[in-house]
């Protein structure tokens, strides 16, 4: 099991490097939304990277633990909305690592449906993290922020959507390249060791 919930010297930099990446992306490109938060960014794309080549253990502690709580605080809407806006919403990321050896099995394959399917399993659990933030933002929204339900949707929905369908593209584009580099240099977790 080290090789799913231990971390590596190369797994502990890898990971910082990624993570740093995407708080970068979440404080510098991205278009704001409304006065109380939110925004259109794609920092969720380096989290997944994470999921794809350390699975879902790593890829919770990175999103919902390491970036969570560091943009909980650059965002600086109080701690009471770590657990679901950041914990939660950006430990979903791990839905994706589940998978991770699946998808990572399938692109190595030269069997085009097979490919096929590798990309279609991403996007589902990229859209099943993204209903997830959905609902978690939304839920804060009503018991923090006193929006009724259709607000707290109204309000959600653009930007977790929209950059949730930017992130997806993003990935598809780069699930090649990440495919190439779990092959070159594959992780403990895609090798399964023990």
């Amino acid at each position: 099991m080290k090789s799913v919930f231990g971390f590596s010297v190369k797994d502990i930099a890898e990971i910082a490097v990624l993570c740093a990446l995407a708080i970068v992306l979440d404080r510098f490109i991205r278009i704001g939304v409304g006065s109380t938060g939110g925004s259109i960014n794609i920092s969720m794309v380096p989290l997944y990277v994470i999921a794809l080549r350390h699975g879902w253990f790593k890829g919770f502690v990175a999103g919902g633990l390491v970036y969570g709580f560091i943009t909980c605080l650059l965002d600086g809407y109080g701690l009471q909305t770590y657990p679901l806006e950041y914990l939660i919403a950006f430990g979903s990321v791990a839905i994706l690592g589940v998978f991770a050896q699946k998808i990572n099995n399938l692109c190595k394959l030269d069997n085009k449906k097979d490919i096929a399917l590798s990309y279609l399993i991403m996007i589902g659990l990229i859209a099943v993290a993204a209903i997830i933030r959905f609902l978690c933002g939304s839920i804060d929204s009503v018991i923090l922020w006193n929006l009724d339900w259709p607000g707290a949707f109204v309000y959600n929905a653009p930007y977790v959507f929209i950059s949730a369908a930017g992130v997806c593209v993003i990935m598809c584009i780069l699930l090649p390249t990440i495919k190439m580099t779990n092959n070159t240099f594959p992780t403990s977790y895609l090798q399964g060791t023990k």
